[in-house]
């Protein structure tokens, strides 16, 4: 077994994990070699650090595809894992808020109340987690964990920007983290979240993809630059009319 790292732009599948009739990151994976995913991220969600098992060595130069980039290989690694998602918010909140709910979150508890339900198997809602809160010209919160559960993250994030926004008293907060109830948090975007990274791995990694990785993210930034300049430039043209 050989556990191979890899990044993919999350906006053109449906998830990672296989699906069926669906463009999923795994599946894609699957047409050429067994894969299994170590964490399962939304529809939208992009990876720089994700992991995929394989059964075999495999060209790592072959099997990288269009928005999808294997790295890295690993052939020993030790549990647990210690999972990195980063959730990015624009900096319109109360940042004092922001960081005593991310203190609030961050230690042992049931996070019945922010997971979507999985049929499929019996779930330890019980996790421990680490929030961080970093600011710059924007919000970044990094949760770290050994695991997550579905869509915890992203309504962790939600709960955090509703705290933030004046929409749910750090008392609420507490009681949702305490008692469970039906009416459960929301999720918030799944294209503001990333995944980071997964440690426990000795990675070697191909420096050629690296920087295929790194000139992919990078054409994406000098676009989303210029589109910046032209809704500040639309949104001063439009303030100045007088209407």
């Amino acid at each position: 077994m050989i556990a191979v790292k890899l990044a993919y732009d999350g906006s053109g599948f449906f998830g990672s994990q296989i699906q069926k009739d669906k463009v999923t990151v795994e599946g894609q994976l699957r047409k050429f070699f067994n894969a299994r995913i170590l964490s399962r991220t939304d529809k939208g969600v992009s990876a720089l650090g994700n992991v995929v098992f394989v059964e075999e060595d495999i060209n790592l130069r072959r099997y990288s595809f269009d928005r999808i980039w294997l790295y890295g290989k690993a052939v020993s690694w030790k549990k647990p894992f210690e999972k990195r998602y980063s959730y990015f918010l624009f900096k319109n909140f109360d940042t004092d808020m922001v960081e005593e709910a991310c203190r609030l979150i961050s230690g042992k508890h049931d996070f019945f109340n922010f997971c979507k339900k999985d049929r499929t198997k019996t779930v330890d809602y019980t996790k421990k987690i680490d929030v961080k809160l970093f600011i710059d010209d924007h919000i970044r919160l990094d949760f770290t964990g050994e695991s997550f559960l579905w869509e915890m993250v992203r309504r962790l994030a939600n709960a955090i920007m509703k705290v933030g926004e004046g929409k749910i008293r750090i008392e609420e907060l507490k009681t949702l983290l305490e008692e469970r109830t039906d009416e459960k948090i929301p999720p918030a975007p799944s294209e503001h979240l990333l995944l980071a990274n997964i440690k426990g791995f000795e990675f070697s990694y191909d420096h050629y993809i690296l920087r295929k990785v790194k000139d992919y993210f990078e054409n994406l930034y000098k676009d989303a630059f210029l589109k910046k300049n032209i809704f500040d430039y639309s949104l001063e043209f439009l303030r100045d009319i007088d209407v």
